[in-house]
């Protein structure tokens, strides 16, 4: 070969080295690049996965909580509901009895008044009546 041709081939050479280093520097720089991004979309998915792992654990909670939430209001239907009805007949009863006492009070105080000079909002000296007024509400 001759030397002029040789130099030829090695400056060729030395400029296609000079690419091929310069394009495994330029991917050596991407490579560590996407490392570096790969590292971080790792740890976001640990700790997408940690707050996945408490919300699962939350909802089966509150599943459990419904359940027995269920359950209970199920027996208080049963258990407790007939009770309840009779707690509201019997309150409409006392209150028509309450009714009456207070018709009969008002009647005691009329007679009070008739009877014994007694009124209700203040006493005279020298009564002879000594109760404390009281009005049912």
């Amino acid at each position: 070969m001759n030397p002029a041709t040789l130099k030829k081939q090695t400056i060729l050479m030395d400029q296609t080295a000079c690419s091929i280093k310069g394009v495994t520097d330029t991917l050596r720089v991407q490579i560590q690049i996407l490392s570096a991004d790969i590292k971080a979309c790792e740890k976001s998915k640990a700790e997408f996965q940690r707050h996945l792992t408490k919300l699962e654990t939350r909802r089966e909670e509150l599943q459990n909580r419904i359940k027995a939430n269920e359950e209970w209001s199920a027996t208080y239907d049963i258990e407790v509901g007939p009770f309840a009805n009779r707690y509201n007949e019997m309150t409409g009863e006392i209150g028509k009895i309450y009714d009456k006492a207070k018709q009969g009070h008002a009647k005691g105080i009329v007679l009070l008044e008739k009877e014994f000079g007694y009124h209700p909002s203040f006493k005279h000296p020298g009564d002879t009546f000594t109760a404390i007024p009281f009005r049912p509400i």
